[in-house]
């Protein structure tokens, strides 16, 4: 049974970063940005953390949806799915009357569709440039 929890543990995280093949970061700096984040979740299966996604958010009109990494076994099962729904209700909630939130995210090449059903909009389109990043 899938049991989703608030918190990952730094060492599950890299983990499931590294099976992703994304770059690898120090576990300090990688524990800086979780206990950062505005809500972390993870699902877990018999104890082991197998999927993982966070939320960034300054409080006000600007968050970013990243780290959305569910480990390769268990894809498609409707675990990243389950995972930013929960998080977008908890963004949800502390939203303010009469605020609106831009939530950002960049997703992995040919995964943009999976996002446009929890209402992102792919770009570039007619309004918005294609997404751009650095590492510094």
């Amino acid at each position: 049974m899938f049991v989703f929890t608030d918190d990952i543990p730094v060492e599950d995280y890299l983990r499931l970063r590294a099976e992703a093949g994304w770059k690898q970061i120090p576990a300090d700096e990688a524990q800086s940005g979780l206990d950062r984040s505005f809500a972390n979740i993870s699902v877990r299966l018999d104890g082991e953390v197998i999927g993982m996604a966070r939320i960034v958010w300054d409080h006000s009109y600007s968050a970013y949806l990243t780290d959305v990494i569910v480990t390769e076994k268990y894809r498609h099962n409707g675990l990243a799915g389950k995972m930013i729904e929960r998080l977008l209700e908890k963004l949800r909630a502390e939203k303010k009357e009469g605020w609106e939130i831009k939530l950002h995210l960049l997703a992995a090449k040919g995964r943009e569709s999976f996002y446009e059903k929890f209402g992102f909009s792919e770009r570039p389109n007619e309004r918005m440039g294609a997404a751009m990043d650095m590492w510094i």
